[in-house]
């Protein structure tokens, strides 16, 4: 009987010579394409000054942010080697106003760089921040504007003093000394403030944007560990921020399966679902006036963002966008002013009585449970309002303290490129702005760097004082400066007067009823910066006043 012999078998791994050399072949061929990319890349800007290893790669930046020292970073580099410096392959960074101005001109070509891809939350619908297209931009913000516009802004004003309101019954309930107790205690238990400025803002934001508080300060808790999960998400943002094409590979099979969603319980997920319900409600349960965006109220009488924004023709999916951006975005940033303003006035003793006598004197003469906007709001005359002091306050806490280490990068005019400071910038090139330089610019606030440096809202009222005697436009150009944390031109935020007004009225009647220290006099809190400024450990007592009334 004949033997058969048996059939070869093969290992998947085992390969034939062709695809062992295939193999070897193409790791090699995307190691020299990427190779000649980061030449090409680096000679493309070569004539830019910055740190050699930055112009090869952008994990420098994602270093940073990760260390928690971004903003302080950018200003080194751009200090170091501006007036622009090389901060990235393909971004350059400023720190002059002026051309900030420029590059936000409505007349400039500029358009929004790739680091506003990271705040798209959905790749099929588009928020207006997200957008890149200046025609298209343009469009969506003109159909944003009604409910911004002043008239939206005065009903707006009664769900910022209706969350005033509920904070300070959070004192009153949680953060005073017991009344019942026979021994007297001069302070009630700390307030980690860091999380509480969160809540606040977090509260206003969501009564202006869906009608309702989601209840932060009343439960006095972090509702579906929000805030919890967006501090873990912190590290994921910064990293975006410097390598934003990441986002589509977020969005993408299998990690988008990682991303928040509707379904989930906690964190973010629940702003979408949130956010999507409320947008149904009004789309299945419309007014009769909600065709006109300037008529498109609830029945409490306050304006209704989402019903003003579907009334203005903004897509079902893209109003959803929006609502989300307006929360995360208007909350974040305005939190961080919150605290560090607070951090700053606690540190300087000086300060503190300044503004607390300002308040004082204005309640001598007014009877008004919450203080109006139209009582402090911003002007480029300190004596048009009736707190000179406190917006001395906020824009020294603004220019110190930029809400956001964001790049927010613009991208140079594909139609020849751009020179700025005598450098020739090809198109396509990132342009980002550092804030913090911005904050400190000699020839605004002066060359002396420890007067720059620290925290002294009497600059601005010297500033105000010299320009009557001399007619210059210093304090103008200092207003012009810090203000430029809300943007300018085109891309000027909608936001900055409800940020504003929840600042002032925050720090009025807060000051107005107690007398606030830190627990920690050493430490008053841990700072960091991934992305946003954090004060954690930021401890707290108040303390009951005697309210000066008329």
């Amino acid at each position: 009987m004949c033997k058969m012999d048996a059939p070869e078998t093969t290992s998947l791994f085992d390969v034939g010579p062709r695809k062992s050399i295939f193999l070897l072949v193409v790791p090699v061929l995307l190691l020299i394409y990427y190779i000649i990319n980061v030449i090409r890349q680096y000679f493309r800007l070569r004539h830019v000054p910055g740190p050699f290893l930055n112009a090869l790669t952008p994990l420098c930046l994602t270093y940073h942010s990760l260390k928690g020292d971004m903003t302080e970073y950018v200003y080194k580099v751009a200090k170091q080697y501006g007036p622009l410096a090389r901060i990235a392959p393909n971004i350059v960074v400023y720190t002059d106003p002026d051309t900030f101005r420029k590059i936000c001109s409505y007349k400039a070509g500029y358009t929004k760089g790739l680091w506003f891809e990271f705040s798209r939350w959905d790749l099929n619908s588009y928020s207006c921040i997200a957008m890149r297209d200046s025609a298209t931009r343009k469009e969506r913000k003109n159909k944003l504007a009604p409910a911004w516009s002043s008239g939206g802004l005065a009903k707006m004003e009664t769900r910022v003093d209706k969350t005033i309101k509920t904070f300070l019954d959070l004192i009153e309930r949680n953060y005073l000394p017991p009344k019942t107790t026979s021994v007297a205690k001069p302070y009630g238990r700390p307030m980690e403030f860091g999380e509480r400025a969160m809540m606040f803002t977090l509260d206003v934001a969501t009564s202006v944007t869906f009608g309702r508080a989601w209840g932060f300060l009343e439960t006095d808790s972090d509702v579906n560990e929000y805030i919890a999960m967006s501090e873990k998400m912190l590290p994921t943002f910064g990293v975006l921020g410097t390598m934003p094409w990441l986002v589509y590979l977020m969005h993408a099979w299998p990690v988008n399966l990682l991303m928040p969603g509707e379904g989930d319980r906690v964190g973010f997920g629940c702003l979408i679902k949130f956010a999507t319900d409320q947008v149904n409600k009004r789309v299945n349960n419309p007014l009769p006036a909600q065709s006109d965006p300037e008529k498109a109220v609830e029945d409490g009488g306050d304006l209704d963002v989402i019903r003003c924004y579907l009334a203005s023709g903004i897509p079902y999916a893209d109003v959803i966008q929006e609502c989300i951006t307006l929360v995360v975005a208007g909350t974040e940033t305005t939190a961080v002013a919150l605290k560090f303003a607070l951090l700053s006035l606690l540190t300087t003793p000086s300060a503190y009585r300044k503004l607390q006598a300002e308040i004082d004197a204005y309640y001598s003469t007014h009877s008004e449970e919450i203080v109006p906007y139209s009582a402090f709001k911003a002007s480029s005359d300190p004596t048009e309002s009736s707190f000179p002091y406190l917006l001395a306050v906020l824009r020294e806490a603004l220019r110190l303290w930029p809400p956001s280490a964001g790049l927010f990068s613009k991208q140079v005019p594909n139609n020849g490129g751009d020179t700025l400071h005598g450098l020739y910038l090809p198109p396509g090139t990132e342009i980002g702005q550092c804030m913090m330089g911005m904050g400190r610019y000699p020839d605004v606030f002066g060359t002396d760097e420890d007067d720059v440096n620290s925290f002294r809202p009497e600059r601005w009222m010297e500033a105000a004082e010299m320009d009557k005697h001399d007619g210059g436009n210093r304090y103008e150009r200092m207003v012009g400066a810090a203000e430029l944390v809300f943007s300018t031109g085109k891309y000027v935020c909608l936001g900055k007067h409800i940020a504003l007004m929840e600042l002032g009225k925050f720090f009025v009647e807060v000051l107005r009823r107690y007398d606030v220290c830190v627990v920690d006099n050493a430490q008053p809190a841990k700072v960091r910066d991934p992305i946003v400024w954090l004060a954690k450990d930021f401890y707290i007592r108040f303390t009951p006043r005697d309210i000066p009334s008329k």
